[in-house]
């Protein structure tokens, strides 16, 4: 064994500003993640959560439909193809919405498919190759699909109903 010499002082640990300021930031960090966490809270679930506002939930937004019936999803049979807007490439997609509103809304859909094929064909002759670069960009477009499409099932007078666009297909050439 290694003997030690009693002349050798160990030197002693020194404390210097990031051992201090370690804890503090990580109390400072903590405190903040609470007081954001309770700030979602309270716009999620409205003031009644802090114990004001007499306790009941918040009314729905009026642009925000109350779900019906169960989730169901349409095939869109139709694969579309158009060319890109800014370029000599072409784009070709195929798409299934999803609706709450039961088999009302599905048998509205099936019956003006061909004024939605019509619609998705003519905003697809819009898209240029940005609108498709990257995922944030692919939403939007479902987005502004979904839009054209719940317009032109109100165009027909129904109520609309698509929740959601989904690419089942999307190629680019």
């Amino acid at each position: 064994m290694a003997e030690v010499d009693p002349k050798v002082k160990e030197k002693p640990k020194k404390k210097g500003l990031p051992a201090v300021l370690v804890p503090l930031l990580a109390c400072v960090l903590g405190a903040g993640a609470g007081g954001a966490g309770a700030a979602i809270a309270l716009l999620k679930f409205g003031p009644g959560l802090a114990g004001g506002g007499g306790g009941h939930a918040p009314a729905a937004a009026a642009h925000d439909p109350v779900p019906e019936g169960p989730l169901e999803y349409v095939e869109v049979d139709n694969a579309f193809t158009s060319n890109l807007a800014d370029s000599g490439r072409y784009l070709q997609i195929k798409i299934s919405l999803s609706t709450f509103g039961g088999t009302e809304a599905v048998e509205s859909i099936e019956k003006h498919k061909p004024a939605i094929v019509s619609t998705v064909l003519a905003a697809l002759g819009e898209v240029r190759e940005p609108d498709l670069e990257s995922a944030k960009a692919k939403d939007e477009l479902r987005e502004r699909l979904k839009g054209v499409i719940n317009s032109a099932l109100k165009s027909k007078g129904e109520p609309g109903g698509v929740e959601e666009v989904f690419f089942t297909s999307l190629v680019v050439q």
